[in-house]
């Protein structure tokens, strides 16, 4: 890991500030989780990935839902592709547009979508992820035929069992 050079000083409470080049580097925004914990003597603070924490489960539900449907069906954190149901794309990083979608907690669909370097000719689909109300990744389904409202309804079911494995 790159050695920043920054000193902070610890407050009365025992805060201190993370600076901004370093949560930018990390990609951490204002109130998002930040996992603590103890390593060789060493305080590490790293970026808390729900998704990551089923992404077992996530993994079995796409395969299960994907020979439903017939199509591809990807979900995303943040930054990148954590499970599809076809195992392509896995840790590839997601665009600024999926990451706007999920920001701004919109849905979206159209014909033909780029991940990293590959054209994908399909149909798709986006809808966020949004887990005890916080914004945390995508569901992407790809489909050779237009989307259609039972397309629709298995990602909306695949977001409620991710819901649910938070709890």
């Amino acid at each position: 890991m790159k050695n920043t050079g920054v000193i902070r000083k610890i407050d009365e409470l025992g805060r201190i500030v993370i600076p901004k080049e370093i949560r930018k580097n990390l990609n951490i925004r204002n109130g998002e989780d930040v996992q603590i914990y103890v390593e060789d003597e060493k305080i590490v603070l790293k970026k808390y990935q729900k998704v990551l924490t089923v992404q077992e489960n996530v993994q079995k539900y796409l395969l299960m839902f994907s020979k439903l449907v017939d199509n591809d069906i990807y979900i995303t954190d943040r930054e990148q592709i954590i499970a599809s149901s076809n195992q392509k794309h896995l840790s590839e990083k997601i665009n600024n547009k999926i990451l706007t979608l999920i920001n701004d907690r919109k849905q979206d669909n159209g014909y033909s979508f780029v991940i990293g370097e590959e054209k994908i000719d399909k149909f798709y689909f986006i809808y966020p992820l949004i887990i005890d109300a916080d914004a945390i990744g995508a569901v992407i389904l790809f489909s050779k035929k237009e989307i259609d409202e039972k397309d629709k309804l298995v990602i909306e079911v695949i977001n409620s069992l991710l819901s649910m494995e938070f709890y």
